[in-house]
């Protein structure tokens, strides 16, 4: 049955690795996958009999309003080098993008993502979405001299194996209490 109270304008505050990320643009978008084998047989032609399921994504688009030096040295450090220059003072940190990460895992830089309503009570996780290993993926930067600047970045989510297979990726409600682990981890 339909009902209007069930219509929300939800907007997120957003922590990745346990510091908050600060404002945002535009909407948050999260973006679930289940990926699917078709099953068919000879003896039915084209026609597919069924699925089966072989796995699943999670990818949260957001798009950050605050684009302070500390914040893109926060964020952008997971897939650049955050570090001096040689023959430079050490106040002088930059961020460099280039191919010193490649062929390395990303899980040692991923972190756990929680988008939290602006509405519920700090301790309220009802209607929190989290994901326990995030990793960012910077997108592009917008600068201009009439909006504010931001960047883009989107968040692949892994399967973190000690966590039950139920939750692997992350859970929907409260991630605070209970426990996720799988059994003997």
């Amino acid at each position: 049955m339909s009902n209007v109270a069930n219509i929300k304008v939800q907007p997120m505050n957003i922590t990745w690795g346990g510091s908050a990320l600060g404002f945002t643009d535009g909407d948050l978008e999260v973006a679930f996958a289940e990926d699917l084998v078709d099953v068919t047989a000879h003896q039915e032609g084209t026609n597919i009999m069924s699925a089966i399921r072989t796995g699943k994504s999670v990818e949260i688009a957001v798009t950050l309003k605050e684009t302070s030096a500390a914040g893109i040295k926060y964020i952008m450090g997971a897939a650049a080098t955050v570090d001096n220059a040689s023959g430079v003072a050490a106040s002088a940190t930059i961020v460099g993008w280039g191919s010193a990460k490649d062929f390395t895992q990303v899980l040692s830089q991923a972190g756990k993502l929680v988008l939290h309503p602006v509405v519920n009570a700090s301790n309220d996780y009802s209607e929190d979405l989290a994901f326990w290993k995030a990793y960012p993926v910077p997108g592009s930067f917008s600068f201009s001299g009439e909006n504010p600047s931001t960047l883009s970045v989107t968040f692949r989510c892994f399967p973190d194996t000690t966590k039950a297979t139920a939750w692997r990726l992350g859970v929907i409600g409260n991630h605070i209490t209970g426990n996720f682990s799988a059994v003997g981890a």
